[in-house]
Parts: C-alpha cells; sequence; structure tokens
C-alpha cells in the first residue's frame, strides 16, 4: 500500500466524518469509508482498516458513555454476530473482486431500504425488548459485515422496528464493538493485508477521535427524528459511493 499525500487528506477527512457519524448514531462509518477506500486501494484492505477503527471508536464510546457500558441489551445478537464476521471474513478472502463488490452494493442497497421504510414509519416512541430473533440477525449481520465491512444494515432492520432511536445508538454501538474485534482477529489469522490495513488505520485514527468525540456532543442535542434523518442520509450517500466501487471494480464505467 502507498500512501500518497493526496491519499493521506482524503482517509484523515473521512475518518473525521465516517466516524463522527458513528458517535452521533452509533452506526454508520463503514457505509462511509469502505466504498471510498476500495476505491482508492482494495475492497479487503477497506474492510480489514474499517474493522480496526470500528474496533477503537466503539471502545472509545463505550470508555466515555456509561450508558453503553451499563447495558446488557444484544448480548444473544453480539454473540451471534461474532460468529457470522469470522464466516464473513474467510468468504471476502476467497471470492473474487466483482463478487466482493457486488456484495457491498447489495448491503448498501438493503440499508437504504430499511431507513426509507424507518422513515415513512417515524422513530419507535417506547423501546421493546430484543428478543431471541436478534441472533438471527445478529448472525446475518456479522456475515454481511465480515464479507463487505457493513454490518450495519440487517441490524438496523430489525432493531429501529424495536428500539427508539437513542437506545438504537447505545446498543449498535456494544454489538458493533463486537463484531469489529472478531473481524480484526480472523483477518490476523488468515493473514490477508493486515499489516496495511493497521497502518491505515493508525493515519486515521487522530481524526477518528476527533469526529467520535464531535459526533457524540452532537448525539445529546439531536431529537430521534433528527437521528432518523441522518441515518437516511448516511445510507443514500453510500449507495452512490458502492456503486462507484462496484463500477471501479468491475472496470465498467458509466
Amino acid at each position: 500500500m502507498t500512501l500518497g499525500a493526496e491519499h493521506l487528506v482524503i482517509v484523515s477527512v473521512l475518518a473525521f466524518f465516517a466516524y463522527g457519524l458513528k458517535g452521533l448514531t452509533g452506526f454508520g462509518p463503514a457505509m462511509l469509508f469502505v466504498p471510498v477506500v476500495s476505491v482508492l486501494f482494495n475492497q479487503p484492505l477497506a474492510v480489514a482498516a474499517s474493522g480496526v477503527l470500528d474496533a477503537t471508536s466503539g471502545a472509545a464510546l463505550t470508555a466515555a458513555d456509561a450508558r453503553i457500558r451499563r447495558g446488557r441489551e444484544g448480548f444473544l445478537t453480539g454473540a451471534a454476530m461474532a460468529v457470522g464476521t469470522a464466516v464473513g471474513v474467510v468468504v471476502l478472502s476467497r471470492v473474487p473482486g466483482p463478487a466482493a463488490a457486488a456484495m457491498l452494493v447489495l448491503a448498501v442497497l438493503v440499508g437504504l431500504a430499511s431507513v426509507v421504510t424507518a422513515q415513512v414509519k417515524g422513530p419507535v416512541e417506547q423501546s421493546r425488548k430484543i428478543g431471541p430473533r436478534g441472533g438471527a440477525v445478529g448472525l446475518l449481520a456479522g456475515f454481511v459485515g465480515g464479507a463487505t465491512g457493513i454490518s450495519g444494515p440487517p441490524l438496523v432492520i430489525y432493531l429501529q422496528r424495536v428500539l427508539a432511536p437513542h437506545d438504537l445508538r447505545i446498543v449498535v454501538t456494544r454489538v458493533l464493538l463486537v463484531s469489529a474485534v472478531v473481524r480484526v482477529a480472523t483477518f490476523l489469522a488468515v493473514g490477508d493485508g493486515i499489516a496495511s490495513a493497521l497502518l491505515l488505520a493508525l493515519v486515521c485514527l487522530p481524526m477518528q477521535l476527533v469526529g467520535i468525540l464531535t459526533g457524540s456532543r452532537l448525539s445529546r442535542r439531536t431529537s430521534p427524528r433528527g437521528l432518523a434523518a441522518v441515518n437516511s442520509a448516511i445510507v443514500a450517500a453510500s449507495v452512490l459511493l458502492a456503486a462507484c466501487n462496484a463500477f471501479w471494480t468491475t472496470g465498467v464505467r458509466p
């Protein structure tokens, strides 16, 4: 991996905005980070680096927010995600580039459908228990995250139906931290470009932390409907980025 001055600027700015959204909503950075870095470098590197940054951002948010540390909701979902993530990373290391790009586009499109539906219905006013179905959702979300770096869509599709936006932020932050740690560990095991991913994550780390702090402060002042609108904007932008990545990977130009 060659990191020129222009790459340094792009990934630093990207880390600030992507992980500012993480601080605000609890999810979303990979939807912006992975498509852009896939175009700059390659998708396995983007997924691995995103895993490292998701782990550091999740740890930072957990350390800074007592509500995330205290809660136990989402344990089954997180355990199932750990299994699915490991399988997804192994699949990514074996499939050709165009197939990986197609999975990325599909993950983002599903996410777009989920947030559009949420906007039509409006946010949940009162949170309910996640329930055992959360385990199956976690398994699917983990697989998608391991293969594409974007584990949010399946998770959010289900959780936004049972959790109010601010509670969703807390649970998703906790669950995605587990997924990110397992993703990095699996990349270490398969030995697929993890050294370059660690270097890229190190470059992004300062601006990532600034973004997280900024987003966390904004989250306390944002209404539930405001958070739902931000979720929609994140995924809408990601559709365009993922489509560009697919065109670039397959050699097709619009």
